[in-house]
């Protein structure tokens, strides 16, 4: 979903401070998540992709399955959304919410993306450096990419630090090419 990053950033940011004044971050965060499945279903991304449907349709389908369980400010939203045509941005918006949570708690969410898979002690390390560099808590998932040759990357926020041997032997093939 990262397309929508940019269409689905202001709704985000717009919902997390109307959350954190109304002491309802915990609220808002559930019914995101269910908007965010919802709008992630493939049932749904087809009625979504229907032309002959007017935007408040899909936004009304779209309330006919959760309606029950929104309140009436996070109904609004929905319709909101669909009078824009953002409705698939939903599942994007639920993430950027959860961003800004953390970011409010001190948190932040890495991906260590490695050529080799890490051992426990390479993770505790990683995370101690982040902690360090980022100043706040750090909580990683790993994965790996055999195509980085060794090495890892690391995006933690709008943040990514390359320190895999492919991407160093990129900038040598670069350097030596000039």
């Amino acid at each position: 979903m990262a397309e929508y990053t940019t269409s689905a950033r202001p709704y985000a940011r717009a919902v997390y401070t109307q959350a954190t004044e109304t002491s309802s971050v915990e609220s808002w965060g559930e019914a995101l998540t269910l908007l965010a499945a919802v709008a992630s279903d493939a049932s749904m991304q087809e009625l979504l992709d229907q032309p002959q449907l007017s935007k408040e349709q899909k936004g009304e389908l779209m309330l006919k399955v959760v309606s029950d369980k929104l309140n009436k400010q996070q109904q609004n939203l929905v319709r909101l959304m669909a009078e824009n045509d953002r409705l698939k941005a939903l599942p994007e918006v639920a993430h950027q919410f959860e961003v800004y949570r953390a970011e409010a708690e001190g948190k932040v969410e890495a991906e260590v993306i490695s050529a080799f898979a890490l051992t426990s002690e390479q993770e505790q390390a990683i995370t101690k450096m982040l902690k360090s560099k980022l100043g706040r808590d750090v909580s990683i998932t790993t994965s790996t990419d055999e195509s980085l040759i060794g090495g890892v990357i690391i995006k933690a926020g709008d943040t990514i630090i390359d320190g895999s041997m492919k991407s160093q032997l990129e900038s040598l093939a670069i350097n030596l090419s000039r």
